[in-house]
């Protein structure tokens, strides 16, 4: 039995096709691809450049004859290029994001099957289990944050949702952000900014300080009975975690003369601007200070916990109108007088 092969050719507003080849026989729709004049890409993908019309139309031609020989089918995606909505949503967001797109693997035990890094359980996930979105699309924002952006093919809707962060940057323990959903790039930017984001933040904050806690109620019980080595790692990641508390702080919070006066005592003390590589001598004062009044900087960033975001209103129900005399009614039950 030959293997299914398939292209699928998405148009960008770029001025330019792209090329997307799947099925189990994927390598001959590569190949009807490369014979093709389509320019290798991000891989599997391929692209061909529309500035000069004649030769695409000759690429196209070829490309056809090419499948036609390779036994591979070619389908036109009726929706914008993912990529397109991608780089509108970033460009609508604060601060400096970047959108990469990202083919997805087929097979679930691929070591960057993307489910694996999703956050919230949700639709989301079910998506990259069950259809084959052909792209996803991740959105960065240079600080670690980052959401994956997908179509839902039911019907053409946008989902945005968090990845988790890296182990290296926390440890997450509270529960996952809203992914929200929208039908355009600028509508799903606004969510973004104003449901997810913020979601995003205080999930992360409320994990900083479970792990901070825990690290300093490790570190206080029996002193000086613990591994150098655990208790190095347990230090560095209090100091990497005070840099964001002392950061949300000083933006977010009023704070008096003495608050003020604390964090900055705290910031010298910990050494925060030289995290990843003090000498010895300053690793001990930093541990003394950790010990001492970790527990009053965690405290602080706890009373700054952001509130949770309320639900999205729902449309409030129009009352039924009572029916006129003698009108018929229809219930589970059949019609009724």
């Amino acid at each position: 039995m030959t293997p299914s092969a398939k292209i699928t050719l998405y148009l960008s507003a770029h001025n330019k096709i792209i090329a997307l080849p799947s099925g189990t026989g994927r390598r001959w729709a590569q190949t009807a691809l490369d014979l093709s004049d389509f320019t290798k890409s991000h891989d599997p993908t391929r692209t061909l450049a529309l500035d000069d019309q004649a030769r695409a139309r000759q690429a196209l031609t070829h490309l056809h004859q090419a499948a036609r020989d390779c036994q591979v089918t070619i389908a036109t995606h009726p929706r914008p290029y993912l990529g397109d909505i991608a780089e509108a949503i970033v460009a609508a967001l604060p601060g400096h994001w970047m959108a990469d797109v990202e083919p997805l693997p087929q097979k679930q035990d691929h070591p960057y099957y993307l489910r694996d890094f999703v956050w919230e359980a949700g639709e989301i996930s079910d998506l990259l289990d069950r259809s084959p979105l052909g792209f996803a699309a991740i959105l960065r924002d240079g600080g670690g944050t980052e959401l994956l952006l997908v179509e839902r093919p039911s019907d053409g809707a946008y989902m945005v949702g968090a990845l988790i962060p890296s182990p290296d940057h926390v440890h997450v323990t509270a529960p996952a952000p809203r992914s929200v959903i929208a039908s355009d790039a600028r509508l799903v930017a606004r969510f973004t900014q104003t449901r997810l984001l913020p979601d995003y933040k205080r999930a992360v904050h409320l994990s900083r300080l479970d792990e901070a806690e825990r690290d300093l109620r490790w570190a206080r019980d029996k002193p000086g009975a613990h591994d150098p080595v655990d208790l190095q790692a347990a230090l560095y990641r209090f100091r990497a975690h005070a840099i964001a508390f002392i950061a949300t702080l000083r933006e977010d919070t009023p704070l008096s003369a003495e608050q003020t006066i604390f964090l900055e005592r705290m910031h010298n003390g910990l050494n925060l601007d030289a995290l990843d590589d003090p000498d010895p001598a300053t690793l001990a004062d930093a541990e003394a200070v950790w010990l001492v009044d970790g527990q009053e900087l965690i405290e602080m960033a706890r009373a700054a916990t952001p509130a949770p975001l309320a639900p999205p209103a729902k449309p409030k129900k129009l009352a039924a109108a009572p029916p006129p005399p003698g009108a018929v009614v229809f219930n589970a039950a059949g019609p009724r007088r």
